[in-house]
């Protein structure tokens, strides 16, 4: 009955974090060093002693090999491309629409990665993982830039751009 026990809490620790495989390797190693301190005590009188510091021994000996095997879920990195990327050059972004002497204009816009977002910010239930391509979104900055024009002179100042990518 008992290692019918210790077979199933066994069965039953596939634990996905780090405090609940040592605390569920705590827990099998104390009940496996009590039962073995009480079972191979040589007398009657040291038996309760005997389990009870078998029990810590094994608690012990159990969280210390929780911690030692456990392994964290390997995340998937994103395509270093997406962010470490070159600079992108952008020439026909219609900035001067509101002016039809300037309409023709389309100065070149440079967009430098700044930051990396992974979507989505909840994790997923277990029936989409793997099914699902992760999104990203790419924020970009572009630099301030003075054009002069004929006797104009236009001050363009820097904008935020975003960009949404799917992992392959």
């Amino acid at each position: 009955m008992k290692c019918n026990l210790l077979i199933f809490l066994i069965f039953l620790t596939s634990c996905s974090s780090l405090k609940k495989s040592i605390g569920a390797g705590a827990i099998i190693g104390g009940i496996v060093g009590g039962t073995g301190g009480a079972v191979f005590s040589p007398d009657e009188y040291s038996r309760d002693k005997n389990a009870y510091m078998g029990g810590v021994i094994g608690a012990i000996a159990g969280a210390g090999l929780a911690y030692l095997f456990h392994e964290e879920p390997k995340k998937k990195t994103a395509d270093p491309m997406l962010i470490d990327g070159p600079t992108q050059t952008h020439q026909d972004v219609p900035l001067f629409d509101f002016s039809p002497e300037l309409k023709n204009i389309k100065p070149e816009v440079n967009f430098k990665p700044m930051k990396k977002y992974e979507v989505p910010l909840e994790k997923l239930p277990p029936e989409l993982e793997g099914k699902v391509k992760k999104q990203y979104i790419i924020e970009y900055e572009s630099e301030a830039r003075t054009l002069e024009i004929n006797n104009r002179t236009i001050q363009i100042s820097p904008f935020k751009a975003w960009e949404h990518v799917y992992e392959n």
